[in-house]
């Protein structure tokens, strides 16, 4: 045996807790499946849609926060030609260009009124 009784215990006490935060999120997974949208970020796009304008900026404040380099990476990237028109990469086009980003490839298209994004 490796391991002792009281490492076996907190192993299972972080397991427990990760079972927890894990089963916590299950329902938001199929959110978007649920309201029939394409992706995540056309349930985002949504969320935001319904929330008021303070509560908009809160959440920007937290994503800057949380995804630091993603945000700057936004802030240099030219603004969509139609606001809350989303551009989502298809299978075929990830297998055909290795380390090619979302930025990059775009196939399918869907659309999204952005009258709170704005």
């Amino acid at each position: 045996m490796g391991i002792t009784y009281r490492e076996a215990k907190r192993i299972l006490s972080k397991q427990d807790e990760a079972r927890d935060v894990i089963n916590s999120y299950r329902g938001m997974e199929t959110l978007g499946k649920r309201l029939q949208l394409r992706s995540n970020k056309e349930l985002i796009l949504k969320l935001f849609e319904i929330e008021e304008d303070e509560s908009v900026v809160e959440v920007f404040s937290h994503l800057k926060a949380l995804y630091e380099e993603q945000w700057g990476d936004a802030e240099v990237t030219a603004p969509p030609e139609v606001p809350g028109e989303l551009k989502e990469d298809t299978k075929e086009d990830k297998s055909t260009a290795p380390g090619a980003t979302k930025k990059s490839k775009v196939d399918t298209t869907s659309s999204i009124p952005a009258s709170a994004v704005s």
